[in-house]
């Protein structure tokens, strides 16, 4: 059995990370900047499978020293987490923490140092926030002591005399990286969070902490509705997909992995390159799937077109298993009304194409006010993209999305499987 060298479920090792240069160049230069003390902020946006993950562990080693900048190797303290629908202010702040404590912890003066400088954090876990009242009696007093314990930890750290004696060799400052950022809850507050806490930090002459989000795009949404103002500190680096040329230099370096691992050479024809090229549509994870699924696939060593579509559609093939991991919830659970999937289908024949409310309704069998709400639905709840500057103009996100939808889910109709008698659709959908 050969080594696969495509990695489906693991981030792009840093050391086979392909294009992305602008992009690169910008958080490079964010990284330098605040190594110099003028701190710059940043937010990675982009849909699913482009590869905000693995940009996010790319900057961890630069941050690192694992990787040069610039002919300079940094020596950043980096924390990365994440956050969720169940994340708190507190919880976050607890989070960050245990991140610099296993960063930073390594000595007995440093353990001590930590233990004091956090103390709050304790005492506040240990009484319970209400019942700490006294000592943090709000989010905002609660914010105040990270600050003050945050600018602590940077300022000792990038001290020469205090990095000496606590941490051995000096730091260039404190990278907080949060992946899917998206996801924080309402509650969260996560624009205002991070737009005061700088502010605190700044106040308190703290200029070697930067903070770093990564998302969906509606991750400007997020920030935005809980402080407008929180978009104005950071630098918004938006992920395209992949260019044909960068596709193809991910495949020949999974296949050069791949002739490194085996003692059998595995190649790929033109054909099959431009088919793996095809269905991955540039996003990085898709080129990674597929091309999993076709190496998989291949008998003879040369990946051919036959191989990368037997992959693709096969028994737990590349569109079933990105299926499942992107569309499914989106298909079956944020819409409940079949009528509203019928659009879905409706679009999905001409795969990731723009369509018209007028061509989807020519094939829709249902009153134009059911059809007005799904598509509606479907738009808020970012499952159909609308076309800027035209309206009743629409598309799906992907054209995998859309092969997924004619090859994986099934249609009522055309099993002959219709609603339950009294089971009618209502005009709107809760």
């Amino acid at each position: 059995m050969k080594i696969n060298p495509f990695e489906p479920f693991a981030p792009v090792n840093p050391g086979s990370f392909v294009g992305r240069l602008e992009e690169l160049r910008r958080l490079k230069s964010a990284l330098l900047q605040t190594g110099a003390g003028k701190p710059v902020n940043f937010m990675i946006t982009g849909e699913r499978g482009i590869g905000k993950t693995s940009l996010l562990n790319y900057l961890k080693h630069a941050a690192e020293g694992r990787i040069q900048v610039e002919q300079t190797k940094l020596s950043f303290v980096v924390v990365d987490t994440d956050v969720d629908q169940n994340t708190t202010q507190l919880g976050l702040i607890a989070k960050i923490e245990l991140g610099l404590e296993k960063a930073l912890g390594r000595h007995e003066a440093a353990r001590a140092f930590m233990k004091n400088a956090w103390g709050f954090l304790q005492r506040v876990e240990a009484g319970g926030f209400k019942l700490a009242a006294a000592r943090v009696a709000s989010d905002e007093l609660l914010l105040d002591e990270f600050a003050y314990s945050l600018a602590e930890t940077a300022n000792r750290i990038c001290s020469d005399a205090e990095a000496q004696t606590l941490w051995t060799t000096k730091s260039d400052g404190i990278l907080i990286l949060i992946d899917e950022a998206d996801n924080g809850s309402r509650a969260l507050q996560l624009g205002s969070f991070f737009k005061l806490l700088a502010e605190r930090l700044q106040r308190r002459s703290c200029n070697r902490v930067m903070f770093g989000l990564a998302g969906l795009p509606e991750l400007r949404k997020v920030m935005h509705e809980s402080h407008p103002s929180s978009l104005r500190i950071f630098d918004e680096v938006i992920l395209e997909r992949l260019s044909a040329d960068e596709v193809n230099t991910v495949i020949d370096l999974c296949l050069k992995e791949a002739n490194r691992s085996n003692a059998v050479a595995t190649s790929i024809t033109d054909d099959g390159r431009h088919l793996l090229g095809m269905f991955s549509e540039g996003y990085p994870h898709f080129i990674k799937q597929f091309g999993y699924s076709a190496f998989a696939s291949d008998q003879d060593n040369v990946i051919d077109q036959q191989d990368v579509r037997d992959g693709a559609f096969g028994p737990r093939g590349a569109f079933e298993q990105i299926g499942d991991r992107y569309y499914r919830n989106d298909f079956y659970k944020k819409i409940q009304k079949e009528s509203y999937r019928k659009v879905l289908r409706i679009m999905a024949e001409n795969l990731d194409d723009w369509v018209t409310k007028s061509q989807i309704r020519a094939k829709f069998k249902g009153s134009n006010s059911v059809l007005d709400n799904a598509i509606k639905a479907l738009r808020d709840r970012k499952i159909i993209r609308p076309k800027e500057g035209e309206l009743g103009v629409y598309r799906l996100q992907h054209a995998a999305f859309a092969a997924w939808i004619r090859y994986y889910t099934a249609d009522p109709e055309a099993l002959e499987l219709s609603p339950a008698p009294g089971s009618g659709e209502s005009e709107d959908e809760t």
